[in-house]
C-alpha cells in the first residue's frame, strides 16, 4: 500500500496535519513470554506471534478549542482504533490501542481562552 497523505487516522478520522508537530513510532515491537537466559548466556526466546507498535503525537502550541478538537477523535482513552503509517513495513496497518495519561500544560489564560504548550499523546497497542 503506498503512502496516502497522512500519517495517522483515530477511530476513522484524519488527524489534521496542522495539529502534529512530531510523529513518532515504533512498531511492529516483538513480545516475548517466558524467554529466558541460561547458565551459559545464551539467551532463549520465545516470541509471540502479535506485535505491538508504540506511537507519540506532539502537537505544538493549541488553543483550548484546537485541544477539544483533537480530544474528541479519541472520546475513550481506553479503546482507540487507528491507522497509521507504519515505517517497519511502509505500509499502512491497523490497530487497537490505549492512551496512557496526558500532562498538559497551560502556557497562558485569559478572558480570551487558554493556550496550550505542546501535549505528547503516547498511542500504545494491546
Amino acid at each position: 500500500m503506498e503512502y496516502k497523505g497522512y500519517l495517522l487516522k483515530i477511530n476513522g478520522s484524519e488527524v489534521p496535519k496542522g495539529l502534529i508537530a512530531g510523529f513518532r513510532s515504533i512498531p511492529d515491537r516483538q513480545q516475548d513470554k517466558n524467554s529466558y537466559t541460561d547458565n551459559d548466556g545464551l539467551t532463549h526466546r520465545n516470541i509471540l506471534p502479535h506485535t505491538k507498535t508504540t506511537i507519540k503525537l506532539t502537537t505544538g502550541f493549541l488553543r483550548l478549542k484546537e485541544k477539544s478538537a483533537l480530544k474528541s477523535l479519541f472520546p475513550t482513552r481506553e479503546y482507540v482504533e487507528m491507522e497509521y503509517w507504519n515505517d517497519e513495513r511502509e505500509e499502512y496497518a491497523t490497530g487497537i490501542f490505549y492512551v496512557p495519561d496526558v500532562e498538559y500544560e497551560i502556557l497562558s489564560y485569559d478572558s480570551n481562552g487558554i493556550i496550550y504548550r505542546p501535549i505528547s499523546f503516547e498511542f500504545i497497542e494491546y
